[in-house]
């Protein structure tokens, strides 16, 4: 099938991994030690390294470790890195509830850990003025900025000596944190260039969401990729309202009770499952 009569996504996609693959050569990543954190100046520089696992002449690393990146505004950006041992396979950026109150330890270690076991990399992210990144919290979900986390998240898994598969990126955005998904997410279909993710989670979507863009007014660039919306029932409205004519690729998953965001996870334990099974079956 040519490029021309594929589906958007795919042909975007592809486009993304051409442009991937031919500037790995270029990029080389800097090792880092956990504790030390560390990474090269630049966007999208490489903060982990290591040797050992398999991946072919790729070397990489099976040891997690804290890495740096810079945004394309010049905001530096602290996250764990938990690599596979292999390249060339599935990842997933994570993305926390409202900054600062919030950090990239929102994510609980059971969900990490069964994101891991089955193979996907995970790249837990502090968003911009959170944590231990720098930054403006409220440009993490008001306005053009907050894309650009995601953006050096994805260009970190995608370059370097330990790169992952461009057409098997996932993005975990919880309340908020599902705004900057769908903002890089638009983003990446109107310039084939970026990394378009072939997958989406909203744990606990809302109004937030769309502070910048509606959902309503992109479905071709949304209908044919996997978006899980995962709610409680109390907090069920915005989720709702998009099942009537979901495409076939959505998934809805409600639980009463539950928890707002990642707190689900605590509130309702087998919801971690039902996560990692969902972005291991679609990646």
């Amino acid at each position: 099938m040519g490029w021309a009569m594929m589906p958007p996504m795919r042909a975007r996609s592809l486009a993304a991994m051409a442009l991937t693959l031919a500037g790995l050569g270029a990029c080389r990543e800097e090792p880092t030690s956990p504790d030390a954190g560390g990474g090269a100046a630049g966007f999208g520089a490489m903060g982990s390294g290591g040797s050992g696992g398999s991946g072919g002449s790729y070397v990489c690393s099976s040891s997690a470790s804290v890495v740096h990146f810079i945004t394309d505004d010049g905001v530096k950006l602290e996250a764990d890195d938990y690599p596979t041992g292999e390249a060339m396979g599935p990842s997933v950026v994570l993305l926390h509830m409202i900054p600062p109150a919030n950090d990239r330890k929102n994510f609980p270690t059971a969900f990490l850990d069964a994101l891991t076991k089955k193979k996907i990399r995970v790249l837990n992210v502090d968003r911009r003025g959170a944590g231990a990144s720098a930054g403006v919290a409220a440009d993490a979900y008001l306005g053009d900025k907050g894309k650009l986390d995601a953006k050096a998240a994805i260009v970190h898994l995608t370059q370097g000596e330990c790169p992952v598969d461009p057409l098997r990126i996932g993005i975990v955005g919880a309340s908020n944190g599902t705004t900057t998904a769908l903002d890089y997410t638009l983003e990446a279909a109107a310039h084939a260039e970026l990394t378009f993710p072939s997958a989406l989670v909203f744990l606990t979507g809302g109004a937030y969401t769309e502070n910048q863009a509606k959902i309503s007014d992109f479905m071709p660039d949304l209908e044919m990729l996997p978006i899980e919306f995962v709610f409680a029932k109390d907090e069920a409205a915005w989720s709702q309202g998009y099942m009537t004519s979901a495409p076939s690729a959505w998934r809805f998953e409600e639980y009463d009770p539950g928890g707002h965001g990642t707190a689900m996870f605590d509130a309702r334990p087998e919801s971690i499952e039902t996560v990692a099974k969902f972005l291991s079956d679609v990646l």
